[in-house]
């Protein structure tokens, strides 16, 4: 019988050297992210890690990121070392267990699909990331 065990990690400054909120930031040329996710710790408004998330949804200076935005930040975010090593190596780690490799984050789905591709599975239930899409305007 094979023992099966989740892994789940988050991504930004945990699987990469960077925030993708600031990866984004300089791909859409805005330069004040930190002092709007700053703003946004004083009012508590949003959960840390959550600030990129919020912004894309309700701040006017994000209302130009599209989706090929978000998946074209995931391929500038610098991985840490041997990330794709990892994830590779927990598949053959030892007879009798599996290891099941998550990300989880509140960075949006699309950067972290972008960014680990070919690391971790396509589908959405390995890497998961917050949502960005706007609801219909009624």
């Amino acid at each position: 019988m094979t023992k099966q065990f989740l892994l789940a990690s988050d991504f930004d400054q945990t699987l990469s050297f960077n925030d993708s909120g600031v990866v984004l930031s300089e791909l859409i040329g805005f330069n004040g992210f930190h002092d709007k996710v700053k703003g946004l710790a004083e009012m508590n408004l949003v959960q840390q890690g959550a600030e990129l998330s919020y912004l894309i949804l309700h701040d006017p200076d994000f209302r130009r990121v599209r989706r090929e935005h978000l998946v074209d930040t995931g391929k500038r975010i610098r991985l840490k070392h041997d990330v794709a090593l990892f994830a590779r190596a927990l598949e053959n780690l030892a007879d009798g267990y599996k290891f099941h490799f998550n990300v989880i984050s509140a960075a949006p789905q699309e950067i972290i699909q972008s960014a680990l591709e070919g690391i971790v599975p396509p589908d959405t239930s390995s890497a998961r990331g917050s949502a960005t899409t706007k609801p219909p305007e009624k």
